[in-house]
């Protein structure tokens, strides 16, 4: 019949109507349906470069008069200061000890200096200036009860004071100063039968200035002990550590930021494998943040104790990434290492066999 289109061209024919009606539509500023948007440019942000490290040359120096693991230290004058620790009497039971040695590199020579307050392990340290600031821990042999106590060790005198005590005992928990504050947060708690009950995520501030009492801040967001912690331009660093007793399997690899400014954690770019047992062999180093040996998990199912490391990183804050830098000569737990005159000291700590003495020098 002429003049009647077929049904599929009418089909076409309604469809391109509808298609125009809505262009129109769209393109009248009058109708109340936006108009179409432009299209939009994907920019994928490039990939980071990878940061060049610089291979370690690891040398060994003096030992310590000691073995000795799960101790605490730190740096002052180029010096470095070894605080209390376990080491292993004839039936390889874990003892404390009062004892307080400083290594100097300059002469390679140890010296023994007047007890500490507490036979203390797994304690939280800070430097400011000639002062060393230890919190928390455990106390006596193992498995002691935590404790609040916090000490100002005066590396001039030699000398000890009591500072307020945290708001409850930690063990296991970790000490930074950022500007004229302490920040102590993480660590865990035991039972009278010294068996750990559950992980803190507590977060507390102490003003150098006017140390009066300890406020609470945000808190870690996963409550973790065995914890490493850091301060690198202005922001707070908590790296890897372990949930309760489980070292074997419960090492982590979350590294969260905190910044003072705004009272918040974020995660940035995790741990390449899980580590814990970092809290004396975290330091920062060349604008870096550097982490040295610790507990990874077991290789076995069903095994108590993780497998001691000798990794080494680096943490980039710029390029958000860690870069492995020359290992260790050998794994060890809990080491105490910190930075002199550009050099990397690390010191005693724990091997498969055992606590050991060894000092050795990265440069």
């Amino acid at each position: 019949m002429t003049g009647v289109p077929a049904p599929a061209a009418t089909s076409r024919f309604r469809a391109g109507v509808v298609l125009l009606t809505a262009l129109l539509t769209a393109c009248d500023p009058a109708s109340p349906v936006a108009p179409i948007p432009s299209p939009v440019e994907v920019v994928t942000p490039p990939t980071p470069t990878p940061v060049p490290t610089v291979p370690l040359v690891w040398m060994a120096a003096t030992a310590s008069p000691s073995t000795l693991y799960e101790g605490q230290g730190a740096a002052v004058e180029g010096r470095l200061y070894v605080f209390g620790g376990f080491f292993e009497n004839r039936n390889r039971q874990p003892m404390a000890t009062r004892a307080v040695r400083v290594y100097d590199p300059a002469n390679d020579q140890w010296t023994t200096l007047r007890d500490a307050p507490d036979a203390v392990t797994h304690a939280g340290v800070a430097v400011d200036g000639t002062n060393i600031y230890v919190a928390g821990g455990f106390l006596g042999d193992h498995p002691g009860p935590q404790t609040d106590h916090v000490w100002r060790y005066d590396t001039r005198t030699d000398t000890w004071t009591a500072l307020p005590p945290l708001p409850s005992g930690r063990g296991a928990g970790v000490l930074v100063r950022l500007g004229r504050d302490l920040h102590y947060f993480g660590g865990t708690e035991r039972n009278e039968d010294g068996i750990d009950r559950w992980d803190n995520s507590d977060h507390w501030k102490l003003s150098l200035d006017t140390p009066i009492g300890w406020h609470a801040l945000a808190p870690l967001p996963n409550a973790r002990n065995h914890l490493g912690a850091a301060v690198l331009d202005g922001q707070i660093y908590a790296i890897g550590g372990q949930h309760l007793a489980n070292e074997a399997h419960g090492n982590l690899t979350d590294v969260d930021r905190y910044d003072p400014a705004t009272n918040t954690w974020l995660p940035v770019a995790p741990l390449p494998l899980p580590l814990g047992h970092l809290t004396s062999s975290t330091v920062v180093w060349d604008a870096r943040i550097v982490v040295i040996g610790g507990v990874t998990q077991a290789t076995r199912t069903g095994a108590r104790e993780g497998q001691e490391s000798d990794v080494v990183l680096a943490y980039d804050p710029v390029q958000d990434q860690w870069s492995p830098l020359t290992p260790l000569p050998g794994p060890r737990q809990s080491p105490i290492a910190d930075t002199i005159d550009g050099m990397l000291v690390v010191t005693t700590g724990s091997t498969e066999v055992g606590p050991v003495d060894t000092t050795v020098i990265g440069h």
